[in-house]
């Protein structure tokens, strides 16, 4: 299933995906181009939930605090993306989300994401430099957005 807009980048997900706790979802990023694109994994912003049987699931608490980077986390976080490349990886889809839910009802789950990858959100902008110097080389950030309803089985 693709869930981006863009047509130089795919960014996929075999579905249904299976709800496991602690193992987290691998995409498949694939670059459709001759450029060299940089791909923050916590770049995504904006708004999801979840939902059981079509019905929004309320979260049964939050997680607290945030991650903080140094130049060093830059180098090690951010996905360069050459040409024609094709990789699969672990993304957060929405950054922002805090929820964390209870998956042990039987049901058909589904997450619902509508987010926004660019150099102004705020975990790309922790790494400015980087993405800066990057740029000067011919990278390109990817701008992108993410709308998609993404099927879930346990």
């Amino acid at each position: 299933m693709k869930l981006n807009k863009s047509k130089n980048i795919d960014i996929l997900v075999k579905v249904p995906v299976e709800l496991i706790a602690n193992k987290p979802v691998i995409y498949t990023l694939k670059n459709n181009t001759d450029n060299t694109y940089i791909i923050d994994p916590y770049g995504f912003v904006g708004k999801s939930y979840w939902e059981l049987n079509n019905e929004i699931l309320n979260p049964i608490n939050f997680s607290r605090g945030y991650y903080s980077r140094e130049d060093e986390d830059c180098r090690n976080d951010l996905i360069i993306l050459k040409p024609k490349q094709k990789i699969d990886t672990i993304l957060s889809l929405n950054y922002m989300e805090r929820g964390i839910y209870d998956f042990s009802k039987t049901g058909n789950y589904s997450r619902n994401i509508e987010s926004r990858h660019s150099k102004e959100n705020g975990m790309p902008l922790s790494c400015k430099q980087y993405i800066n110097a990057l740029e000067k080389k011919g990278y390109i950030m990817l701008e992108d957005n993410i709308v998609a309803k993404i099927p879930f089985v346990k």
